[in-house]
């Protein structure tokens, strides 16, 4: 407990600390008949004690338990008798303003405003949360939504979608994309677009399920046999996560290229009040040709070769090397010049990633610079600011897109800091190997964190501060 900490809690338990005790069990009980309400009398002494808005509050209990909100809204005002108003005074603001969603609902969202109109997916923990809030809302959007047999069959319907000119997306975690890799590879020769959604979590094999972690970065990456380019993003709140599924959904459109958003546990189950999304001001284009355009063309080349690598979109193929008709070829010049054209397409795809994230502003000369990537953005921010005020020279660098991966902030700081320190949920440091790889300076500490609990403020600057 923190200095001037106070519990509230059931009168029964002693949490050897300055509390408000409430007999809630006992209230629920013989009051209301209702045991469960135990926790809405908790919350009833809780509203009181921060002065929350009480008629908000009853707009929200009545929109959640609807028949049963009269017994519930009778449990808050028994809770609110044993408790009067604290010493904090909480900010106020406009809701409106505002949006309180987890990461299952930005991811889902942002690939409603992108128009993807097929989902396909084997439930597998965390990742079946987006499954789930996209089968809700698929009346509304007219998205079709399967549950397939396992997932080599969930990545190759969301292909097939994809070639019929829908929209795509599959929904996994690590255990499932290891079993879509070959689609991932399809997906690569026969230049056809589909966004897959991996929330990470502790592995390797079944690990542990329900926790989090950032370990599958390398895995994403590098997924496939063959080589051909993909867009890699990892978003660092449910805000972020809606506008960067929009960019995946559109990147792998125009690129033709599979396109993937990593999240973990910790971002798709936890809940953050974030800025209002407008998806008003979301821009999708339909970047395939037209029964028009191509009966305007002499002669129609599905791989034909340019200099962005990018050839007009309508007819689909098979797996095997073909020529730009899409005919399959032994002709071993034909294969040269087919994957250096996929390729190409990769230099296209890094003039579309967006700077990292720099906290505070400013250069980063004689400073010890954190490297993070993702989810643990919110930590890592509080942990630079902490480590400040005990007297530290500290910055931030953090990524959300991060294949392919921007090298120019990176090159400044390592040329500017005293020491980068990259922080990551996992105990190799993946994103300080892929930094090396791509610039050559190798990071001159991992640290890593791989028990499967979300970072905290305090956890990062303790062990960066060793």
């Amino acid at each position: 407990m923190a200095d001037g900490g106070i519990v509230i809690c059931d009168s029964s338990l002693d949490p050897g600390a300055e509390a408000i005790k409430v007999p809630a069990e006992e209230l629920a009980r013989k009051e209301l008949k209702l045991p469960i309400a135990a926790g809405m009398v908790l919350l009833g002494a809780l509203t009181r004690f921060l002065g929350l808005d009480d008629g908000h509050l009853v707009v929200l209990v009545r929109e959640a338990f609807k028949d049963k909100a009269d017994v519930n809204l009778k449990a808050l005002e028994l809770g609110a008798g044993f408790s009067s108003p604290g010493p904090w005074v909480l900010p106020k603001g406009d809701p409106a303003g505002r949006h309180f969603l987890n990461g299952a609902q930005g991811v889902g969202a942002g690939a409603i405003a992108a128009g993807c109109r097929f989902l396909s997916s084997y439930p597998m923990t965390p990742g079946t949360a987006v499954m789930l809030y996209l089968a809700g809302k698929s009346a509304e959007y007219g998205i079709v939504v399967e549950q397939a047999e396992d997932e080599i069959a969930a990545i190759n319907m969301a292909l097939g979608a994809s070639y019929a000119r829908a929209r795509s997306m599959v929904t996994t975690s690590g255990g499932g994309f290891a079993l879509m890799v070959e689609g991932l590879s399809l997906a690569g020769m026969i230049e056809t677009p589909v966004v897959v959604h991996l929330a990470q979590r502790p592995a390797p094999a079944t690990g542990l399920p329900t926790r989090t972690a950032q370990e599958d970065l390398l895995f994403v990456v590098h997924a496939g046999h063959g080589e051909f380019p993909r867009y890699v993003c990892a978003p660092r709140d449910p805000r972020e996560a809606f506008y960067l599924t929009v960019k995946a959904f559109e990147l792998a459109e125009k690129y033709q290229v599979p396109a993937i958003v990593l999240t973990d546990q910790f971002l798709i189950d936890s809940h953050f009040t974030v800025p209002a999304i407008d998806p008003s001001g979301v821009e999708v284009r339909d970047h395939r040709l037209s029964r028009e355009e191509l009966a305007a063309m002499p002669e129609y080349k599905r791989f034909e070769i340019t200099g962005s690598g990018v050839s007009e979109k309508l007819v689909p193929v098979d797996s095997d090397e073909h020529d730009e008709y899409g005919r399959i070829t032994e002709d071993l010049g034909i294969r040269v010049r087919m994957v250096e054209k996929r390729l190409r397409k990769g230099e296209g795809l890094a003039g579309e990633i967006a700077p990292p994230l720099r906290y505070p502003d400013g250069d980063f000369a004689g400073k010890t610079v954190l490297l993070g990537w993702g989810s643990s953005f919110g930590a890592l921010k509080e942990a630079v600011d902490l480590l400040n005020r005990e007297g530290g020279n500290y910055a931030l660098l953090h990524f959300s897109e991060l294949w392919p991966l921007r090298t120019k902030e990176l090159e400044r700081a390592f040329s500017e800091a005293k020491e980068v320190i990259a922080v990551e949920g996992n105990a190799t440091g993946q994103f300080a190997r892929l930094v090396s790889q791509a610039i050559g300076h190798r990071v001159g500490r991992v640290v890593g964190k791989y028990d499967g609990r979300p970072f905290t403020p305090a956890w990062i600057a303790k062990e960066v501060s060793r």
